[in-house]
């Protein structure tokens, strides 16, 4: 995050050092915008920018995540409980084989982006570094999964309450408990403020002609994954084992999200 933090002082000694090189270009905030149309891992978005000085550029947007899903087989232990012969009252241990069951985490979201571009070479290159931060809703992917094996066992009379609250599936370490008819939905959030670090060639307001071209590689800082169900983080699992699908694995290692972006770029004044 320091690098973050450097980046950003040096955007702002680029915008109070330059006030001459700003006059003579008849720059400066809001003299000049743009407007840019992009495409990327972000989704699609649109954003505005202003030049400051040859050396800096500040924009504001928007991204729009398509919904897409992310799914895996994931494990639900046997159950194990103590039946109650209703002849001889004894107890007589029971154990119901459960199967997998493929869960799909659907991933779409909003998100609102501040960057600050800043041109090393000044008016020579588009050569750029960017920093800012993303913000926006917390949840990032919806979970729903059903198993016919846990519908079936819920809706047996002969089997204790108990025995039923304790069939989860497993997530990476979490467990996500199953309703009466089968069903498990919860969803996944992260940090709703999200640190960015990129780098890429062109300029969001083309200097010589209207339309432009940009490229971007970056990265967003959004932390670890959580999973919720009822607006409650769920248990973690202390076994510690984890799941060897896709999902978990997403859910577990993924911290940084990587930005691809390509833009069309356009000069409004």
């Amino acid at each position: 995050m320091r690098l973050i933090g450097k980046i950003m002082l040096l955007a702002g000694i680029a915008a109070f050092t330059g006030p001459a090189q700003a006059q003579d270009n008849n720059l400066g905030v809001f003299r000049h915008l743009g407007a840019d149309l992009n495409v990327g891992t972000e989704g699609i978005g649109i954003s505005i920018a202003s030049p400051v000085t040859n050396y800096l550029e500040l924009s504001l947007g928007v991204d729009f995540m398509p919904g897409f899903k992310l799914s895996g087989d994931v494990d639900v232990d046997d159950i194990h409980y103590n039946y109650t012969d209703p002849t001889t009252g004894a107890n007589v241990p029971q154990t119901i084989p459960m199967s997998q069951v493929n869960i799909s985490g659907k991933l779409s979201r909003t998100v609102c982006s501040f960057k600050a571009s800043v041109y090393p070479f000044g008016a020579k290159n588009d050569w750029f570094v960017a920093a800012g931060f993303s913000f926006g809703g917390k949840k990032i992917a919806k979970l729903s999964g059903h198993s016919d094996d846990v519908q079936h066992f819920m809706s047996r009379t002969d089997v204790p309450d108990a025995a039923k609250k304790r069939i989860y599936a497993e997530i990476d370490k979490y467990q996500v408990d199953f309703d009466d008819n089968g069903d498990i939905s919860g969803d996944v959030r992260v940090k709703a403020f999200r640190p960015y670090l990129g780098l890429g060639w062109g300029r969001q307001v083309p200097k010589t002609h209207r339309l432009g071209f940009r490229v971007e590689l970056g990265c967003q800082f959004m932390g670890k994954m959580k999973v919720y169900q009822n607006d409650k983080e769920v248990n973690i699992n202390d076994l510690g084992k984890k799941g060897d699908d896709d999902l978990s694995d997403f859910i577990d290692k993924v911290r940084i999200y990587p930005v691809v972006k390509f833009s069309l770029t356009g000069r409004i004044l």
